[in-house]
């Protein structure tokens, strides 16, 4: 879901920056509703700020889980090896590598997302 709100709000600010570009002529000067575009960038800046809202709950909580579960699978692998990684059972290994994969992937696209928005809000 941050995903899908993330590449709304992406599209929205690329969108405006795009329109307010062809509105600017070769000399610097405005071809356009200034106030139109004012208006369009305040609804974007507000969606932000709303979805901040609702979205900050979940990735802090996304990046708490993930960063417990590499903790505790580091703390597995490191402290019960005999149980997790043995040669009898590799099966173990293979899940512990794949949990570790997945929860890394999962930190790094939120963290990801969270920046990619933040570059963008900022720039343009």
């Amino acid at each position: 879901m941050n995903f899908v709100v993330l590449s709304f709000l992406y599209g929205q600010f690329y969108q405006l920056h795009d329109e307010f570009s062809k509105c600017i002529g070769e000399g610097g000067e405005f071809n356009g509703n200034f106030g139109q575009f004012r208006r369009r960038h305040q609804a974007v800046s507000r969606s932000v700020q709303e979805a901040d809202q609702f979205l900050m709950y979940s990735n802090v909580a996304h990046l708490c889980c993930q960063i417990i579960t590499i903790i505790f699978v580091f703390y597995s692998t490191v402290f019960y090896r005999h149980e997790t990684v043995s040669l009898d059972h590799p099966q173990f290994a293979v899940v512990y590598i794949s949990w570790l994969s997945v929860s890394i992937l999962g930190l790094s696209l939120t963290a990801g997302q969270a920046i990619i928005l933040n570059h963008v809000a900022s720039i343009l």
